[in-house]
């Protein structure tokens, strides 16, 4: 019969369980925070590295959340590839194994006061000592590890006690569907708990205790195992696009050893029973359950193993940002690098198209309308992107055999990019240089409207579809704008020289109007290394022009 004596052992086992896995983790994660950092960041160049250190890593602190948030975290910051990040997660699902063992080979057989008390004692004393440091964090561990093992046990006697009332032959499992209800308990216990090792001990628990047969206890092994996807999810909402893609490789690996695990489960305990015998294991069904665990994730990554390419190759298309999807060349084909003609035309395409985005940034921070600060960060990455292909297109074709002419224009090409990436940066600052620069008079404010008019004009001849009219030449722009500029400039040191502006006011605004002037010079200097490389292709040679107006202090 179950008592109320029952449902509180099971609920206070659940209880110290979480608990402790919850100290352990934490205390693990900071000692060993610095370790997980380097290796995620050394040990991931190939995907053998990234497969083993996503094993020990997940194996050391004890979580694959942990390790899998982490892998997230580095992929959102650019510090971790696509490529090598989803071999880190493939390697956490196998890593994760070790808390069943633990369990198994641990907390089943020793006496549990032998051990886990002392632990809990000597962890607490370590961390009221240690505070903050890493020795503390390990007393914390160390009484998370203690904990974790006082609720196993508890949870193993709860489940003996139940498995005495009731009858086992209505929780046996024997075709597929069956399995799919107890997978679903798995997943279930995992989301609740936001923790795979969580719901497998308690399978690993009660199946000891002999509430459940080892067929169910295997097929919520692996709902908990699908389960733990619901962790990296949630930590990819608001993400970058790749991080979402490496969450996105973590349901696909942990969905497809799921499913097949289902299909072929009494073939996995088979060879789970073959392998105890082997290797001389006890066959009770914590062992066996722990086994099946290690077994299933190793036959996953052997799944996933030829198709890991083809699947990151496919989630490069999804969850595509306008960030991206701008970022990607569209006019730069290899195939043309064996043509000069067509890969200077596909090049000076591509150049142009980068010019018009650059543009558009200084065109939209100088709208009236103060611009979302989040559309022109997204800009200023798209023209990072596109700026670093278009150069590594231009060395790829430096280093082809090309006409003198044609080499000598790939010089240009560089500064012009320089340019544009400088146009982007100082731009995305311009709507918080406006905020900062006080109200003028009407004629100071007339003179730095026309002056912006004058910049945007002159902008937006550069990259008009419509013919550029016959006097428009670099120069004559340039005179233009340095005009306007200095008009205004007078008037503002006027201001400042009466009074009626404080220093740090009139400093403000100057510094807004000198960053106007700066991608306004910038601009106009990309145009003109753009022209260079169509007439130095016609072995037409231009006298550049020395470069001292480009300087301004970006700080």
């Amino acid at each position: 019969m179950i008592t109320f004596n029952t449902i509180g052992q099971l609920i206070g086992g659940v209880g110290l369980f979480l608990l402790g896995m919850m100290l352990m983790t934490d205390g693990l994660k900071v000692a060993a925070g610095r370790t997980l950092k380097q290796i995620l960041e050394r040990w991931t160049d190939t995907a053998a590295h990234g497969l083993f250190s996503g094993t020990i890593l997940t194996a050391l602190v004890q979580s694959s959340s942990a390790v899998t948030v982490a892998a997230i975290g580095f992929v959102n910051a650019g510090m971790l590839t696509l490529e090598r990040s989803v071999w880190v997660i493939f390697g956490s699902n196998i890593g994760t194994t070790m808390t069943g063992w633990l369990v198994a080979l641990v907390g089943f057989k020793i006496k549990i006061s032998l051990f886990a008390l002392p632990m809990i004692g000597v962890g607490m004393l370590l961390k009221l000592t240690g505070g903050e440091s890493r020795r503390g964090a390990i007393g914390m561990a160390l009484s998370g590890f203690g904990l974790f093992f006082v609720g196993v046990s508890v949870l193993k006697d709860a489940f003996t006690g139940i498995a005495e009332t009731i009858d086992l032959s209505t929780l046996a499992a024997t075709g597929v569907m069956d399995y799919v209800i107890f997978v679903g308990v798995g997943f279930m216990m995992t989301l609740l708990t936001q923790s795979s090792s969580a719901a497998i001990s308690i399978a690993l628990a009660a199946a000891a205790g002999g509430m459940i047969p080892l067929e169910p206890a295997a097929a919520m092994v692996i709902g908990a195992n699908i389960g733990t996807t619901s962790t990296a999810m949630i930590a990819v909402i608001g993400a970058t696009p790749n991080a979402k893609r490496v969450a996105a490789s973590h349901v696909v690996f942990n969905l497809l050893t799921g499913v097949v695990a289902v299909i072929i489960l009494p073939f996995i305990l088979g060879t789970v029973g073959w392998l105890q015998n082997t290797m001389n294991l006890t066959t009770d069904a914590a062992t066996s359950l722990a086994l099946f665990h290690t077994v299933f994730n190793v036959l996953g990554v052997i799944l996933i193993f030829p198709v890991a390419k083809r699947l990151t190759t496919y989630l490069k298309t999804r969850f595509v940002s306008l960030e991206e999807d701008l970022g990607r060349p569209r006019f730069l084909d290899k195939t043309a690098l064996v043509v000069p003609a067509l890969a200077v035309e596909s090049l000076m395409m591509e150049l142009s198209r980068l010019q018009e985005i650059s543009i558009s940034i200084v065109t939209t921070a100088l709208d009236p309308v103060l611009p979302k600060h989040e559309e022109l960060r997204q800009r200023l990455g798209v023209v990072e992107t596109l700026s670093k292909r278009i150069g590594d297109y231009a060395r790829k074709m430096y280093q082809a055999e090309l006409p003198p002419s044609i080499s000598d224009a790939l010089m240009h090409p560089y500064r012009a990019l320089q340019h544009f990436e400088e146009i982007a940066r100082i731009a995305a600052t311009l709507p918080q240089r406006r905020a900062e620069r006080p109200a003028l008079d009407a004629e100071t404010e007339r003179l730095l409207d026309t002056y912006i008019k004058v910049v945007n004009g002159e902008l937006k001849l550069m990259t008009s579809p419509d013919p550029v009219p016959e006097d428009w030449n670099p120069k004559k722009a340039r005179n233009n704008i340095k005009l306007a500029y200095a008009a205004l400039k007078s008037a503002l040191l006027a201001l400042g020289a009466k009074g009626d502006l404080k220093f740090k006011q009139l400093e403000a605004t100057i510094s807004y109007i000198d960053h106007i002037h700066a991608c306004g010079v910038r601009a106009i200097k990309a145009e003109r290394r753009l022209r260079q490389i169509r007439e130095a292709t016609a072995d037409v040679a231009i006298e550049d022009e020395p470069d001292e107006e480009e300087r301004i202090d970006d700080s």
